[in-house]
C-alpha cells in the first residue's frame, strides 16, 4: 500500500506540476508582456499585486501552514489572519520585483535591504516565539503554484528589456517575493 500510495503521489504531482506550468506559463508571460508594453506603472503594480495575492491563497502548502497554526493556536480566525497576510506580502514585494525589473535596480541591494529589515524586526520587535513561523511564511510560497506564475510574469516583463541583461532580469523574482512573506508576518 506504502509503495502504491508513493507512485501515486509521484505520479500525480508529476500531471499537476506539468499542468499548472504549461498553464500558468503561457498566460503569466502574456499578462507580463502586456504590462511591460502598457509602460503604465501603476497598471503594472495593480495588476501585479493582485496577481501575487490570488495566486499566494491558492497554494498549497500555505493552506497546510495556516491550517496548522489555527490548530495549535485554537483561533479558527488565526487561519484566514495568516493567509491573508502572508498573501498580502507576496503581493507587495512582486510589486516591488516587477519595478525592480522596470526601473533596472540590482537584486542583491534590495535582498540586503529587506533581510536586514527583517533581521533588525526580530532583534528588537518580534518575540522569538514567531521567528519560526515567519520564516517558514517565505518558504510556504515558493510551491507549486505561486513559483510557475510569478516566474512567468517576470520572464514576460523582462522580455520586453532588449539583449543579454533583459533576460537575467527575472531571476531572483521569487526570492524577492519570499521575503515579502516574513516581513509581513513580523509586522502583524
Amino acid at each position: 500500500m506504502f509503495l502504491l500510495g508513493v507512485l501515486s503521489l509521484i505520479a500525480g504531482l508529476a500531471i499537476f506540476t506539468m499542468g499548472a506550468e504549461m498553464s500558468m506559463q503561457t498566460i503569466g508571460s502574456k499578462i507580463g508582456t502586456y504590462l511591460a508594453k502598457s509602460n503604465k506603472i501603476w497598471l503594472i503594480a495593480l495588476v501585479s499585486f493582485l496577481i501575487g495575492v490570488f495566486v499566494t491563497i491558492s497554494e498549497p502548502d500555505l493552506q497546510i501552514l495556516a491550517k496548522q497554526v489555527a490548530e495549535r493556536s485554537g483561533n479558527a480566525d488565526m487561519m484566514l489572519i495568516l493567509t491573508l497576510t502572508i498573501s498580502i506580502g507576496v503581493g507587495i514585494f512582486l510589486i516591488f520585483g516587477m519595478l525592480r525589473i522596470m526601473f533596472k535596480v540590482s537584486l542583491s541591494i534590495l535582498l540586503f535591504v529587506f533581510y536586514a529589515i527583517a533581521f533588525g524586526l526580530c532583534i528588537f520587535f518580534v518575540s522569538p516565539d514567531f521567528w519560526a513561523l515567519a520564516f517558514d511564511s517565505g518558504g510556504v510560497t515558493t510551491g507549486p503554484m505561486t513559483v510557475p506564475f510569478i516566474m512567468a510574469i517576470g520572464a514576460g516583463v523582462s522580455s520586453m528589456r532588449s539583449g543579454e541583461e533583459g533576460h537575467d532580469d527575472a531571476f531572483g523574482l521569487v526570492s524577492l517575493c519570499s521575503v515579502g512573506p516574513i516581513l509581513s508576518v513580523m509586522v502583524l
